[in-house]
């Protein structure tokens, strides 16, 4: 274990030493990215609400919204601006929400919440339009649950440079799962990218 923990809100994982890489990862996560693990079972509670104290979005408010697309059988989002304002809603198809030329110039530092009919969490491409955009937080509803991530705790925003590490991670943890692993989705791998980066994870249960 490190001497010294992460910063409040961001989610425990397995550490080990720091090993020579030519990722960008942080020093302290060095090396968490590499062992074959299984998935952390953690409950909804344990995880930190990741938004501050006063914003629109309480997980009452998010859970109303969640509650409109997690049973569509295409793809919805809602987007809301940095502060939590609803903006607009988006309608794509059964497994994309393909964006306008409109669009392209006002999801910058928005949040964004959108389902996964075929009932899987995040996304590489969700995390590549979170980077991309600059969003807050991207979230995505899944089955019974909302699934929330957030840039670390020092970032206001995701970034095109924490892509490249959220994208390294991802192909190492990914390589690492067992052949089962590989035909079906895994949401755990995310627990361990969140680790592994630092960055803001929530997951809340919804009826």
């Amino acid at each position: 274990m490190p001497d010294t923990p992460p910063a409040p809100g961001i989610l425990w994982g397995i550490y080990e030493k720091p090993v020579d890489t030519i990722l960008s990862f942080p020093d302290l996560f060095r090396g968490s990215a590499y062992p074959l693990l299984p998935s952390p079972r953690m409950q909804a509670s344990q995880l930190p609400y990741p938004f501050q104290k006063g914003d629109p979005l309480s997980p009452g408010v998010l859970a109303s919204y969640a509650a409109m697309i997690q049973h569509e059988g295409i793809e919805h989002a809602f987007v809301f601006d940095e502060h939590g304002t609803f903006l607009e809603k988006l309608t794509g198809e059964r497994t994309r929400i393909q964006f306008g030329h409109r669009d392209l110039f006002t999801l910058t530092h928005t949040i964004f919440i959108h389902n996964h009919p075929r009932g899987y969490s995040f996304s590489l491409a969700d995390l590549e339009t979170a980077c991309v955009f600059e969003m807050r937080s991207m979230m995505v509803v899944s089955g019974k649950g909302l699934h929330i991530l957030m840039p670390p705790i020092k970032d206001e925003y995701f970034s095109r440079k924490l892509l490249r590490d959220i994208v390294r991670c991802y192909r190492i943890r990914s390589s690492a799962q067992s052949l089962s692993q590989h035909f079906e989705p895994n949401d755990g791998v995310w627990y361990f990218i969140a680790a592994d980066l630092g960055l803001r994870f929530w997951k809340m249960r919804i009826s």
